[in-house]
Order: C-alpha cells, then sequence, then structure tokens
C-alpha cells in the first residue's frame, strides 16, 4: 500500500519564511492554498514571547525591541481571519514562548497564553504550540525541581486549553529548555501527558545530535502535531547562524522517510506543518521544493481524501 494511502494527517505550512523576513502575509497565504495546503501556523508575536527570545535564545545582535500596539496585533489577526474565510486555509496553530518557572513571570504568561487560546477556538484551530523555558546554557541548572516546576506548568495550560477544545503541545527547540534528547526524556518522564502532548520537529532534535526518529518512535502516543523540517547541520556553526542549516525538505540530514513510516505506521491522524525560518532563495521556491520532496519522493498528498 502506498503512503498516501496510508495517510490520515494534513499537511501545512508555516508562515515564517515571509513572517520573519517581513514580507506581506495575504500573498504568502493566497500561493499556500493555491499549492493545496489546507492549513497554515504562524508565530504569536506576544511581547512576553519577545522578551523570552530576546533574553534567552542566541540570536546574535538584535536591534531595539519595536513597539507592537493592539491595533497591530488586532489586525494581523484579522488579516488571518479574512484569509481563511476568503482562501478556504485554516490556521492551525499559533507558536508562542514562555518561560514557564518563572513565578514573578508566570500568572502574566498563564493569562496570554489562555487568551491565545480562546482567540485559537474562534478561529477553529486545533493546537496552540508551546516553545521556550530557559536552556541550560543560558544558565539554568535544569534540576529536579526545574523540570517539576516546567512540566506542571505545561499541564496547567494544557487543562486550561482543553476546556475549550485546544490541544496544548509542547515544541522541543534550540535555545529552550529542552534541546536534546536527555532533556526530553527528563520531561517525559515528568510530564502527564493527559493534558500536555508534544510537537516533534525533527530539524531541532538533529541539530543537536540527537535521532528524531527514535524519538518519535518512543513518545508517539504523546504526539498530537508534527513539524517536517530539515537540517544540513554544520557543528560550524554557532549562535544565531546555526538557524542557517535549515534548508527545504530532503536537502539535509533528517531521515525523514522513516519519520513518516513511524507516523504512519501510529495511524497519525493530526496535522504536520512543514516549516523553514528564512528561506535562502525565495519562500516560494523553498515551498516548491519541499512540495515536490513531499509529493514526489516521499509519495504524500497534501490533503488526504481529497481530489
Amino acid at each position: 500500500m502506498t503512503r498516501a494511502a496510508r495517510q490520515r494527517f494534513s499537511i501545512g505550512y508555516h508562515l515564517n519564511s515571509w513572517d520573519l523576513t517581513g514580507q506581506p502575509l495575504r500573498p504568502a497565504l493566497e500561493f499556500l492554498a493555491g499549492q493545496g495546503f489546507g492549513w497554515f501556523e504562524i508565530l504569536a508575536f506576544t511581547s512576553l514571547s519577545d522578551q523570552f527570545a530576546r533574553k534567552y535564545m542566541q540570536l546574535g545582535d538584535l536591534p531595539p525591541a519595536g513597539v507592537t500596539t493592539d491595533t497591530d496585533i488586532l489586525r494581523r489577526y484579522a488579516l488571518l481571519s479574512e484569509a481563511q474565510n476568503d482562501l478556504g486555509i485554516k490556521l492551525s496553530s499559533l507558536y508562542v514562548n514562555a518561560t514557564f518557572i518563572n513565578p514573578n513571570l508566570w500568572a502574566y504568561e498563564r493569562d496570554c497564553l489562555v487568551a491565545l487560546a480562546r482567540l485559537l477556538k474562534g478561529f477553529g484551530a486545533p493546537v496552540l504550540v508551546l516553545g521556550g523555558g530557559p536552556s541550560e546554557a543560558s544558565g539554568n541548572a535544569h534540576a529536579p525541581d526545574d523540570y517539576k516546576a516546567f512540566c506542571r506548568a505545561l499541564e496547567d495550560i494544557g487543562r486550561r486549553t482543553a476546556d475549550l477544545g485546544i490541544a496544548a503541545v509542547y515544541h522541543p527547540h534550540l535555545d529552550t529548555f529542552v534541546e536534546r534528547r536527555g532533556q526530553l526524556d527528563r520531561m517525559m518522564d515528568e510530564l502527564d501527558t493527559r493534558h500536555a502532548g508534544l510537537c516533534i520537529d525533527p530539524a531541532h532534535l538533529v541539530q543537536t545530535h540527537s535521532d528524531p526518529v527514535d524519538a518519535l518512535k518512543t513518545y508517539v502516543s504523546a504526539v498530537r502535531y508534527m513539524h517536517f523540517k530539515d537540517s544540513r547541520v554544520d557543528d560550524n556553526l554557532k549562535g544565531p547562524e546555526r538557524y542557517a542549516a535549515f534548508c527545504e525538505l530532503g536537502a539535509g540530514v533528517v531521515d525523514l522517510p522513516d519519520l513518516v513510516d513511524v507516523l504512519l505506521d501510529a495511524e497519525y491522524d493530526g496535522l504536520a506543518i512543514v516549516e523553514l525560518d528564512a528561506s535562502q532563495k525565495t519562500a516560494e521556491q523553498s515551498a516548491l521544493e519541499s512540495i515536490e520532496y513531499l509529493t514526489g519522493t516521499l509519495g504524500l498528498t497534501l490533503a488526504p481524501g481529497k481530489g
């Protein structure tokens, strides 16, 4: 049986390649809808998420933080809403960073995350993607009590979003609390996955020389959302340059065929979102190359059950 015949998950595309480089989003959504994608993901861009990135992530020399007003944020979501109505491409999730273990920040972070979940419910989006938590490299001790506090915070959000019909998932990521397989294992030993699940992003794991296929096999029952992402992995790249190793699907070292087969064997029926931070070509060209790899090499379809 072909992969497409076995496939139960739909595939979407992340707007990062346009959004992070300041390109307009409406043409990007028109392009993605025209290619047959039914879902898209986008960064939430809250001020607390931005503060986390500036404090804890190795992003190099950044300009002063800009001022994003409530009007800016609401117009951003209005644009997404209009595209969803006009084009039929739907918001799958928002990605947002939080610190999770700072008791002075947690009430603020929690309230923002719950508000985002309420927004997602209005869009009909199924998932809130959580990132962040201080990395070991940033000076956090990653003691057992840190893992307990971190997991209790994830579970707290998961309980609150579940009341709205939204799944909360944590995304291991460079420069965050969980970067490597050993850290993922420690988190999963502590986390109650009835309340918070996983988003596996193979490129971020492979960047730390962790095996994303084995991680997915081990924790597939807790995976409620996927990112499809690839990386060339170059240990000579440091700091913000590491993010330049991310590439189009099939151009890196991630074993995407085996990764997909794990999902098929598990009858995974969630969403898988193709992601590339900033294209070294054009966002459109990179997307087309990843689509060709998905459909041509891997034999998948963007929307199973259609066509």
